[in-house]
């Protein structure tokens, strides 16, 4: 049995369509060494994949251990921690940035959205001080930040951060139905009793049918209520370490999100407006893995297995946050099934778990899959 043990766009390209450094594919150009798309998750018109804004490629010599903060924000690298204040946030941000940026990318429209999280329901109060919670669609954890009101997270800058191992796609043992089960993982801010997500992650997406198995990884952004947006740099493939930091600026565009796959030394970065009418709310920073919904209903989680979550933080102002510790309230969220969406519906009920976070320390967490996730 596991055991939890603590219980500005000056400078940038605007981008729709297409142009020298990006643009948007269908499914068979999306089709690389992480496999091909599932078919049902490529949307049908292209040409309403979310606009992102490109930063120009930083100078060969350009240092941004060095630069100035104006610089880093025109080259679209994420806020640099003080080093003699917040030495762990800065180590973490050096080791980010200093992997070589991708100098073109793809994006593809999907019909995925990784929500708010669903039918949420509380429980008690873990040995770790954090309060239980079961939802549909997510499992991690959920800080509000500490302010006499929702929002803090609506400081200019404001950003998280977590580094992942991308887990192994499969369907769950014994099972081979010829569907498509997904997973995200992902970090963000809001979604957690506000509407919006500002978020981005990996996917990694199994199909089985006749003994054999496809799979599928990509990273991706989104500001829900828009879809997913996949992109292919950085390239992700099972076992390789991701590290992405999301922030928030105060200036259009106001969501930024830096994604890097350490052990391909890959890194990209992205910046985007939030969908018309849609507001921030910044009440709340989250690491979750994620059954997402495809085309308007909830799919079969994958069988990850295992993931862990290393140097889980969030910073505001000069606050800074971790699952363990910080902020006004603390969330553990376990992911339960619920049989009108599960195929098929007789194998998960409303009280089945299927994914479940433990916190081994300041700022790591492991995710585990269970009952119909993991095995038939």
């Amino acid at each position: 049995m596991r055991k939890n043990l603590f219980g500005k766009a000056a400078g940038r390209l605007r981008v729709v369509g297409f142009s020298v450094a990006i643009a948007l594919c269908g499914s068979s150009s999306l089709a690389l060494a992480n496999g091909t798309p599932p078919p049902e998750s490529v949307a049908t018109d292209q040409t309403n994949a979310q606009e992102v804004v490109i930063s120009p490629p930083p100078p060969a010599d350009f240092n941004p251990l060095s630069a100035s903060d104006a610089d880093l924000d025109q080259y679209g690298y994420p806020p640099r921690p003080d080093a003699q204040s917040e030495p762990d946030q800065y180590a973490r941000w050096k080791k980010l940035v200093s992997v070589p940026r991708t100098a073109s990318t793809k994006l593809q429209q999907t019909t995925i959205n990784n929500g708010p999280a669903i039918h949420v329901v509380e429980g008690g109060t873990l040995q770790d001080g954090a309060t239980s919670v079961k939802s549909y669609n997510w499992s991690g954890y959920a800080v509000t930040a500490k302010s006499g009101k929702n929002g803090a997270f609506t400081k200019n800058k404001s950003a998280i951060y977590a580094e992942w191992v991308v887990p192994v796609a499969q369907q769950a043992f014994g099972v081979c139905n010829g569907g498509y089960d997904y997973s995200s993982q992902w970090i963000g801010f809001d979604g957690f009793n506000s509407s919006d997500v500002l978020q981005a992650g990996t996917e990694v997406d199994a199909y089985c049918s006749g003994g054999s198995t496809n799979t599928f990884y990509s990273a991706w952004y989104e500001w829900y209520p828009y879809d997913e947006t996949r992109v292919t740099s950085p390239d992700v493939q099972p076992g390789d370490l991701m590290g992405a930091e999301v922030w928030y600026t105060t200036a259009a565009p106001y969501g930024n999100a830096y994604l890097v796959n350490y052990t391909l030394q890959q890194a990209a970065t992205y910046a985007f407006n939030p969908p018309a009418g849609t507001t921030y709310v910044g009440n709340s920073a989250e690491w979750i893995v994620e059954r997402p919904g495809v085309n308007g209903g909830l799919a079969n989680l994958t069988n990850y297995v295992a993931d862990p979550f290393n140097f889980d933080y969030a910073t505001y102002a000069k606050s800074t946050v971790y699952p363990s510790k910080g902020g006004s309230k603390r969330y553990a969220v376990s992911m339960i099934c619920d049989d009108t969406s599960w195929s098929p519906g007789s194998a998960c009920s409303s009280t089945t778990v299927i994914s479940v976070p433990y916190l081994y320390g300041l700022g790591t967490l492991w995710f585990y899959d269970e009952g119909p996730a993991f095995s038939n």
